[in-house]
């Protein structure tokens, strides 16, 4: 399955205007690659073969899949409790933006909040739904990803939510940026 969503900067409307109050616009292309319950991007709704053996679109998908992996492998590591190979995940530089505030800044700061939360919490899953492949403003790759998290440190809780998350040129997870979205759905009108 692939869609693309490309906003048009000048007709936002609210009489908002990006030139006039020096805004960039911001254009990224997305594919929705896996949902719920897909292990393997290889396997997963929308991937896509190479046809004619492009080398090119090899390469492209086999960078795909390896960024789909690392996000998995980071949301597992909450699970398992093994941060392990959080080095080879994310860029020394990097930056760490939680859906309720904090900012952590820099391996060094993403090692302290983890050892902090791994001292009173439990992660009982981290579930991926969707992972949208795109590009940032300066043209590096970003995965947007939706999920669903639940876990407990005196009583349990879950929500939902989205990570918009860049990479730099090595692959690294250089930036992370989660947004966060009750679990629970109301339906005012009735309508499912």
């Amino acid at each position: 399955m692939s869609s693309a969503m490309v906003p048009d900067a000048g007709n936002l409307g609210g009489g908002y205007d990006a030139e006039s109050m020096g805004v960039q616009p911001h254009f990224a292309k997305f594919r929705i690659i896996g949902e719920a319950g897909t292990t393997d991007a290889t396997n997963a709704v929308g991937a896509t073969d190479t046809v004619g053996g492009s080398t090119e679109a090899t390469d492209a998908n086999r960078a795909q899949n390896a960024r789909e992996q690392s996000v998995r492998r980071y949301f597992a590591m909450w699970k398992t409790r093994d941060f392990s190979d959080l080095d080879k995940l994310f860029a020394r530089d990097c930056r760490y933006e939680e859906c309720y505030g904090p900012v952590y800044r820099g391996l060094e700061q993403m090692h302290r909040w983890i050892s902090d939360m791994l001292a009173k919490q439990i992660v009982d899953s981290w579930d991926i739904h969707e992972m949208m492949h795109g590009l940032n403003s300066l043209g590096l790759p970003m995965l947007t990803v939706t999920w669903t998290f639940s876990g407990r440190e005196k009583d349990p809780y879950i929500f939902d939510g989205v990570s918009i998350i860049e990479f730099n040129g090595e692959g690294r997870m250089c930036r992370v940026r989660e947004f966060e979205a009750q679990h629970d759905r109301v339906f005012p009108y009735g309508d499912k």
